[in-house]
């Protein structure tokens, strides 16, 4: 098999510490960040940013390109993204998912990867409740599936692969959301080769679907455990509270899926920090969701995905308790 006709797409990656991660493929990545030191916080967010660029210490010359695409990469700004920007072009990083304000297309980046031509475009829900434009000078595409269609229709002849990266997903659930799932078909349906999802912090199921691929989310490749991020920030300039968030374990496993762009075969690898590596681990039984399971008809589906979400909840909070005993709010107000 040739390498240079395989593309390995990873997870979210919020490049806090310079992991060492063995591997031979080039990869695109979900920057889920800005890279800057210091900087102004948008108003009325969780923001998250690196000061430190740690993406050659992790990936060497292995990055193909990253998106950016997503409801971070704006959380300091102007500034914040004329660092990150400054950082990816200092690399030589092709990125795609950010676009000048005046600009009212989907700015697609287009690459050449071993003769075969690759079409990457990023739109982002607006379930994830992102930060659109900043300074008029910057925005994010805002997915509408209609407008991105008519986009795929014009873009399709030129290139041979096309892939469209979508933020979107429920956070925590390892179940896609319904509407989804027939939004990620239909774009299958109208010459999309590869769907990644990004998100949700949360591995999700990986199909073949018609002539395609959809990943509906990968999960984490790296992100911290949040603790007392400074957030919701005035007008002023001040954090109005905090924010905390520890990682459960399907907040550490992520999928990678290897693709061959050839012929569009694929496999999909699992991932977790492990200290200071990035190591990849077996595929067991007990991953049950990487496949699809799902029939749409289902009315209880919803309600299944409710559960799940409830469950997870639940332990969260035991694990919190567990770590950090303490009398809860609800319980307080009762006493």
């Amino acid at each position: 098999m040739d390498n240079n006709k395989i593309l390995l797409f990873l997870g979210d990656v919020v490049p806090y510490k310079p992991f060492k991660f063995r591997n031979d493929l080039q990869a695109v990545i979900n920057l889920e960040c800005p890279i800057i030191k210091g900087g102004i916080p948008e108003e009325g967010k969780i923001n998250l940013k690196v000061p430190e660029n740690y993406l050659p210490a992790i990936f060497g010359e292995n990055l193909l390109c990253v998106n950016i695409g997503n409801n971070h990469i704006l959380d300091y700004g102007t500034e914040g993204v004329a660092s990150t920007l400054n950082e990816l072009d200092g690399l030589k990083i092709p990125y795609f998912g950010l676009k000048s304000s005046s600009d009212s297309s989907y700015c697609p980046l287009i690459i050449n990867k071993a003769g075969i031509s690759i079409a990457f475009i990023s739109a982002v829900c607006s379930s994830t409740s992102p930060l659109v434009e900043v300074g008029n000078a910057y925005r994010i595409n805002e997915l509408e599936v209609d407008t991105l269609i008519h986009e795929i229709s014009r873009i399709r002849p030129l290139v041979t692969r096309l892939v469209v990266y979508i933020h979107w997903g429920i956070e925590e659930s390892s179940y896609p959301n319904p509407q989804d799932i027939l939004t990620a078909r239909r774009l299958i349906d109208n010459g999309v080769d590869i769907v990644i999802g990004s998100h949700a912090h949360a591995p999700q199921p990986v199909e073949r679907y018609g002539n395609g691929i959809i990943a509906y989310n990968l999960g984490n490749f790296i992100m911290p455990s949040l603790k007392d991020v400074p957030s919701y920030y005035s007008e002023n300039g001040e954090a109005q509270s905090t924010y905390n968030k520890k990682k459960m374990l399907w907040n550490r496993i992520s999928w990678g899926v290897a693709i061959n762009l050839e012929d569009l075969n694929y496999k999909v690898v699992k991932y977790m920090p492990f200290f200071n590596r990035i190591v990849r681990l077996p595929i067991t039984p007990l991953d049950r969701y990487l496949k699809m399971r799902i029939i749409l008809a289902d009315e209880s589906y919803s309600s299944k995905i409710s559960r799940h979400l409830k469950r997870r909840a639940l332990y969260r909070h035991i694990m919190d308790f567990i770590q950090n005993p303490h009398i809860p709010q609800k319980l307080k107000r009762i006493l």
